[in-house]
């Protein structure tokens, strides 16, 4: 084999290793699609039956059935894995956001190459009734003022179910 003839062969192979590579590139992507269509429908379906196990329930504490016994799991407000913050990502919200923070509550900032909220800190405050949350989910501080663009939800009732031993 010549110099030639081995250059043509590196540069086909080499072709024919980029159009392989895409390709299955394609087909990850093809699958990662079809996989979050999948999941995103058999999520819904769990939500909703969920829900409907919940109304179900209605005011009762439990329901014993003859495999299960099924029950309300209330969060517990005294945790900080209960609160959910939903921080400003609009520009001009978060401008507003920050700078109240850093006049207000500077040690739930952290400082990287930006200013950035302390999130584990502001829910212990939340946990600890420093902060807390109104009707429309704002975060109101110590002072009574809402804190700007600064939401929270707390987690919702979840169906606990428990498998009978027969």
């Amino acid at each position: 084999m010549n110099l030639d003839q081995l250059t043509m062969d590196l540069e086909k192979l080499e072709s024919d290793f980029g159009a392989l590579q895409n390709e299955y590139d394609r087909q990850i992507a093809d699958l990662q699609d079809k996989k979050t269509i999948a999941l995103q429908a058999i999520k819904q379906e769990i939500d909703a039956g969920r829900t409907l196990q919940l109304q179900l329930l209605g005011d009762a504490k439990f329901i014993e059935t003859d495999s299960f016994i099924v029950s309300k799991k209330y969060p517990n407000p005294k945790s900080k894995a209960t609160y959910k913050l939903v921080q400003p990502t609009e520009k001009n919200e978060k401008e507003k956001f920050l700078r109240y923070m850093q006049e207000e509550h500077i040690g739930l900032l952290k400082e990287e190459t930006t200013f950035k909220l302390i999130a584990n800190d502001t829910k212990q405050l939340l946990v600890d009734g420093v902060f807390h949350i109104t009707g429309e989910g704002l975060v109101v501080d110590d002072n009574g003022m809402a804190i700007p663009y600064l939401k929270a939800e707390m987690k919702d009732v979840e169906v606990k179910v428990k498998v009978k031993n027969k």
